[in-house]
């Protein structure tokens, strides 16, 4: 148990340059893969099981970018989270994930506007291209094998049902599913209960 708890700590400090200290903790599973940490910022008790991927991207192939990753406090997330950046990923306070969920604020190749993308192109050559950011709201929980896209939001207290595709904003305080997801439920704070929507 103590040595279990060593490593998880041990990861954290080679892979996240993260020195445990009051209000500093980070803990980490089995083969992390960390890119770009000085694009990265993560808050105090980030928790991630095996197989994370924080991938922050300044350059690709010949593109230069300007990524950033910030994860707040309290963020836990199950195993094989994968959240990659060449523009801004932003999550909140009190997140918790689940299994293999994707988070990305680009796509390989540009498919909309001006000089876009050839099918003709090898999808590894073309150049990487963001719509826009994700924003993660606090204490929002998205289910296993979500897919959150470019230029989305997620607002605070929201609940993303498992296998779902975020592709539009989702307000705050609802429960969303399908792909694309779509809420179906909100919370009544008068009366204390999630109402179908």
């Amino acid at each position: 148990m103590i040595w279990g708890r060593f490593l998880l700590v041990w990861r954290a400090v080679i892979y996240l340059r993260t020195f445990p200290s009051p209000g500093r903790r980070a803990y980490l599973g089995r083969a992390p893969k960390v890119f770009g940490m000085a694009h990265i910022k993560l808050g105090n008790n980030f928790r991630a099981a095996d197989g994370l991927w924080l991938h922050a991207i300044p350059q690709y192939n010949s593109f230069v970018y300007e990524p950033f990753i910030e994860i707040g406090e309290n963020f836990s997330a199950s195993d094989h989270l994968h959240i990659a950046s060449c523009n801004k990923v932003s999550i909140g306070n009190n997140v918790l994930l689940g299994s293999k969920i994707h988070i990305t604020d680009h796509a390989h190749g540009v498919y909309f506007g001006e000089n876009q993308s050839s099918p003709s192109e090898r999808p590894i050559d073309r150049k990487l291209a963001s719509s826009g950011p994700v924003t993660i709201g606090d204490n929002v929980w998205i289910g296993d094998n979500v897919v959150v896209l470019p230029n989305t939001v997620i607002g605070s207290g929201a609940i993303i049902g498992a296998n779902s595709v975020v592709s539009k904003d989702v307000p705050s305080n609802v429960i969303a599913v399908g792909c694309p997801a779509k809420a179906i439920k909100t919370w009544n704070e008068e009366n204390s209960e999630w109402i179908k929507l």
